[in-house]
């Protein structure tokens, strides 16, 4: 096996045989997961960073002289002052994770057992000529989408009640 990537050269590096690492499962499918959390992870950084920053000073300060310090302090303060950005953040990365296509298709193709519905709805649609079935894999697609945008309607509707 050539030696191609920085994982590999690690290994090569301890007198290890290089390895092919998007071949053997269950643990192609963990490297893909790797790279869709590091794909995502800037996105909902900077998303929560600048919803944290904006919690206003004097109920943090209120928090602390109640005696909130810690977990105490993220749980009851920080979480429910983020919650529409955390709800952005988790709708946006559920749906990117349910029509993950491209990080399939471009790492495995969908082989070695890591096919998702985004993947085979192309290679039915495309490759195998089947229409139908492709049809049918993108309404399965926008079936799963259904709960998570009623989700997120029924949170913006439940913030615009507050205000």
């Amino acid at each position: 096996i050539n030696q191609i990537g920085l994982l590999n050269q690690l290994l090569v590096w301890v007198g290890l045989p290089p390895q092919q690492f998007l071949i053997g499962q269950p643990w192609n499918t963990w490297f893909l997961i790797v790279v869709m959390i590091w794909i995502q992870t800037g996105f909902a950084m900077t998303v929560l960073s600048a919803a944290i920053k904006a919690i206003p000073d004097d109920i943090v300060e209120a928090a602390r002289l109640d005696g909130l310090h810690g977990f105490g302090m993220f749980r009851y303060i920080t979480v429910p002052s983020i919650r529409p950005a955390l709800v952005v953040v988790l709708t946006t990365i559920a749906m990117g994770t349910l029509k993950a296509f491209d990080i399939v298709r471009t790492m495995t193709g969908g082989q070695f057992g890591t096919q998702v519905v985004a993947n085979e709805f192309y290679t039915q649609a495309f490759r195998q000529g089947n229409q139908g079935l492709a049809a049918a894999l993108a309404v399965v697609l926008f079936i799963l989408v259904i709960p998570i945008i009623a989700y997120n309607v029924r949170q913006m509707r439940k913030s615009e009640e507050i205000r």
